[in-house]
């Protein structure tokens, strides 16, 4: 069994936290994600521990939350404490040549003393790990051979002076002669036992780290500890992670230089805090704010044909998506088709895509569109394609393009021409990979948004209404065929309703304006405005009219 898929699929909400998914705990009233279930083996604990605690193997959680426990012997039982050898040994008395070795590591005896330093023989330092008052592990390291060094087999994986530390803050260095230099420097921190890449001592120190607000990392100052320091902070949260810059290597490399107390301690205060760079201040954005207030109108993007959809949608503004939608013979194509003529009147040039139909055709409807005549001279035609020339650029794909295919042809008409419309009709025609067509849809959607901001552009795509309801509902944004994400991702949602000819009939019966259709706007997130705008539409020249 997964264990992801079964936690989504009882709908919690959880984030991955090292091998952990993290989430609210199912059994208390937890709001702060402090319930933890192991990825891998599936045993889970809440670390309110005062007003929950409860923990187990996989086989409990599924029990507990009414469901009968599938077998797997991964998972079955994991939560028994795993037993480990307590180290039997005898430390010598340091000789001279150890400690020569030490104090030239610039350590005074009464650090030495201070962290239990002993001797195995001559040429190996001991450094006892204790963990509540007991000793469980012993690390050795030759004082002759700096890559020597190892641990007692079967030992629990602790931090180096743990016992040591008190108050909400925790400072982590990567090994022991770091934890003692910042000792004698008068602050007190824990070291991994096993070298910066090693992770395994989380699994044990997991609810000691948590009793900690604060944690700073201040691991070597080299590639393999910067690496590190990044990855144990994802693991540990980095919401609590700062980070220290040391002006050496690490904290003993400072004590041998002759850094100063007072300077250790001004870079240890001075941490920065760990923060994706995507998570910013209002006040970084200062000039661009300012720069929207002095846009005035211009806030609200290149006007429509339309006066009436200007005094609702605003305009067509750039790094959005807007989704139309209608039933068959709405007039998706062609009022798509106006609202690129119109954008070429203002020399602003678009693209297309159009699996619906030929580019002859689609061409032949714009010509009549372009010179309002249905029944335009060659010279005419000619006129008017070499007016388009310059303004308008077609992707001559039939049917079934690929997402990469199409955004790449994209992209070299924003780079290459400076494109700022691109339109796909429709998302049937676009050939979408993968087993989960909704999931699907909602990459290709997704990535549509992406590249609306990476280029400051307008995306239009055509999404056809669900089936079931007839062609003279009216539909509306949940009827937009597909996945929910199509119009929760998009900026605008317009759908297009034709008026049947009953209707019509009613309506001239009461003496009110002819409506051929009805453009709903459903979604505009940048102004908020909803509203329906009645349409007319010129047979002869093809174009829509609002009355406006």
């Amino acid at each position: 069994m997964n264990i992801e898929s079964y936690l989504s699929g009882k709908g919690f909400e959880w984030k991955t936290r090292g091998n952990n998914a993290v989430m609210n705990c199912p059994f208390c009233q937890d709001t702060e994600k402090k319930f933890a279930v192991h990825l891998e083996h599936g045993a889970f604990n809440c670390f309110h521990l005062n007003s929950c605690g409860v923990k187990g193997s996989f086989w409990d959680l599924q029990k507990m939350l009414g469901d009968e426990p599938m077998r797997d012997d991964r998972f079955v039982d994991m939560n028994k404490p795993r037993t480990y050898r307590k180290p039997k040994v005898n430390a010598k008395k340091l000789d001279s040549a150890t400690t020569k070795f030490l104090k030239s590591r610039g350590f005074t005896d009464e650090t030495i003393k201070d962290f239990r330093i002993g001797e195995k023989d001559s040429d190996t330092v001991m450094f006892p790990y204790f963990k509540n008052g007991v000793l469980t592990n012993v690390k050795y390291r030759s004082i002759s051979s700096k890559k020597k060094m190892w641990q007692e087999k079967e030992a629990e994986p602790t931090l180096f002076n743990r016992d040591s530390v008190q108050g909400k803050n925790l400072i982590i260095v990567e090994g022991e002669y770091d934890c003692m230099a910042l000792g004698q420097y008068g602050i007190e921190s824990v070291s991994v036992p096993s070298g910066a890449s090693d992770f395994r001592w989380l699994e044990t120190e997991w609810d000691y780290l948590d009793t900690f607000d604060e944690i700073v990392l201040c691991l070597d100052n080299d590639p393999a500890g910067q690496e590190a320091t990044r990855t144990l902070a994802a693991k540990i949260g980095e919401y609590r992670c700062s980070i220290v810059s040391l002006p050496k290597k690490d904290a003993n490399d400072c004590l041998k230089a002759g850094i100063g107390q007072a300077e250790v301690n001004r870079i240890i205060s001075a941490s920065q805090p760990i923060k994706p760079e995507t998570l910013v201040s209002p006040s970084h954005y200062r000039a661009k704010v300012k720069e929207l207030f002095n846009k005035g109108k211009e806030l609200f993007g290149t006007e429509t044909p339309w006066t009436k959809l200007d005094k609702l949608l605003k305009g067509w503004r750039m790094s959005e998506l807007t989704i139309w939608s209608g039933r068959n013979g709405s007039g998706k194509s062609t009022i798509l088709n106006q609202v690129i003529l119109a954008l070429g009147m203002k020399d602003i040039r678009s693209c297309i895509y159009s699996g619906e139909m030929p580019p002859e055709r689609y061409l032949r409807w714009a010509v009549v569109q372009h010179l309002r005549d249905s029944s335009p001279l060659p010279d005419q035609i000619d006129e008017a394609l070499d007016w388009m020339d310059g303004r308008l650029y077609i992707l001559d794909m039939r049917s079934g393009v690929k997402p990469d295919k199409l955004t790449s042809d994209f992209e070299y008409a924003a780079r290459r021409y400076d494109v700022k419309h691109f339109i796909v009709d429709s998302l049937m025609k676009v050939a979408l990979s993968g087993k989960d067509e909704y999931e699907s849809q909602k990459e290709f959607v997704d990535g549509l948004c992406n590249f609306a901001q990476r280029f400051d552009c307008h995306v239009h795509l055509v999404a056809h209404p669900r089936k079931g309801m007839s062609d003279t509902d009216e539909p509306g944004k949940v009827d937009v065929k597909g996945s929910s994400h199509i119009t929760d991702l998009a900026d605008n949602v317009l759908v297009l309703y034709r008026v049947d000819e009953k209707t019509k009939e009613k309506r001239a019966e009461k003496g009110k304006t002819l409506v051929d259709m009805r453009l709903f706007v459903k979604k505009n997130r940048e102004f908020g405005h909803e509203g329906t705008i009645n349409m007319q539409f010129n047979e002869e020249t093809k174009n829509f009219s609002d009355g406006g």
